[in-house]
This record gives structure tokens, sequence and C-alpha cells, in this order.
């Protein structure tokens, strides 16, 4: 499983703008929880913990290729 991950990342779209969001979330829980532990803010601790499963979301969907349509070939079938 380890490795199929590993191709599918090295495979990746270079233009992932899904993964683009992916790593902002995944920082932005970071941050949190980094703060939120540091500062004895357990609210902002698990606040942060709430932003894991969003980042592995976009991360998934990025890393499969979305429904693998551009926006450009989706509003030409209109």
């Amino acid at each position: 499983m380890i490795k199929a991950l590993s191709d599918r990342v090295a495979e990746a779209d270079r233009d992932c703008r899904y993964c683009l969001g992916a790593v902002l979330a995944l920082s932005l829980a970071i941050g949190s929880v980094v703060y939120g532990l540091t500062h004895n803010d357990i609210v902002t601790a698990l606040g942060g913990v709430l932003f894991v499963p969003t980042a592995l979301l976009l991360a998934g969907i990025g890393l499969t290729g979305g429904t693998g349509r551009r926006d450009a070939e989706a509003t030409e079938s209109l």
C-alpha cells in the first residue's frame, strides 16, 4: 500500500489545485495544534485537528485526478 501511494504521488499532475488546498489545510491544522499546545489552549488545538480530514480528502481527490476533466472541458459539454 505504501508503494502504491508513493507511485501515485510521483505520477500526480503538477497542476494539482486540490493538492494546494490540501497543503494549505494541513499547514493550518499543524499551526493551530502547535499554537494551542504551546499556549495551553485545548480548544484551538482540537479545532486544528478538525482540518486534518479536510486535508486528507483534498489530497485524495487531487492524487486520483478528481473527475478527470478540466474546467474548460466541462463547460464545452454544455
